[in-house]
């Protein structure tokens, strides 16, 4: 039975409010997201949950997103709202949607969340789908305008980690020289003074950046992929 509400003059109304998080991550050169299993369902789901009473939908997110990953403070950012009427078989909730990036080492405490690949994902439940494919572009178009790959790469890093976050994000291959002077030349990103030695050849210098809050660089130059 679809759950039903009405206001005050009878109009109908939103039966609940839920949010949303597609958490997402790079690993082994492919772009991830993160997916629950539901109660009495088949598909999966992003996970997310019902918003309470005197909780704002960001606390809801932060809430779900902890429960799922332990994090306490990702990048996270609002990506939309989803409210079709027939979004959700139970009836007519509306859905906050955020868009939440974490390393790729971040342990997954619940035993039901699994990493898809972003790109082609299973079938998923309600319009998850749609969200999920909403969040990656969200993520592809501001790649090289901002710091959104904070959330990837929040410590220390050299500069052959991000090219290859930015390559599993973009899609395309970047010749080494160049992607270095140009993630530079964003003002995004700044040395530590810091060196990892990581195999034969010279130490690699450590970048991190400069803000871990939402920040706009500089724009972007011209890329060619490799």
């Amino acid at each position: 039975m679809a759950w039903t509400a009405t206001n005050s003059e009878g109009y109908a109304a939103p039966a609940a409010l839920a949010t949303d998080v597609v958490v997402l991550t790079v690993r082994d050169a492919g772009l991830l997201a993160l997916t629950v299993g539901r109660d009495g369902g088949a598909e999966r789901a992003l996970p997310g949950g019902f918003v309470g009473a005197g909780e704002r939908p960001l606390d809801t997110a932060l809430r779900k997103l902890h429960e799922k990953t332990g994090l306490q403070a990702p990048y996270i950012e609002q990506l939309g709202a989803f409210a079709d009427p027939d979004r959700d078989p139970r009836g007519w909730i509306p859905s906050i949607a955020y868009l939440a990036l974490v390393p790729a080492d971040t342990e997954v405490p619940d035993a039901s969340a699994r990493w898809m690949r972003a790109r082609q994902p299973a079938p998923l439940a309600f319009d998850h789908e749609h969200v999920l494919a909403a969040a990656v572009e969200r993520l592809e178009g501001k790649l090289w305008w901002s710091n959104i790959t904070v959330g990837m790469l929040p410590g220390p890093f050299a500069l052959s980690d991000a090219r290859r976050v930015y390559e599993a994000i973009a899609q395309a291959r970047y010749d080494p020289a160049t992607f270095g002077r140009d993630l530079k030349a964003t003002g995004l990103i700044e040395a530590t003074g810091e060196q990892r030695a990581a195999g034969p050849g010279r130490p690699a210098a450590m970048y991190r950046f400069t803000s871990n809050r939402p920040t706009w660089g500089a724009g972007r130059r011209k890329r060619i992929a490799a």
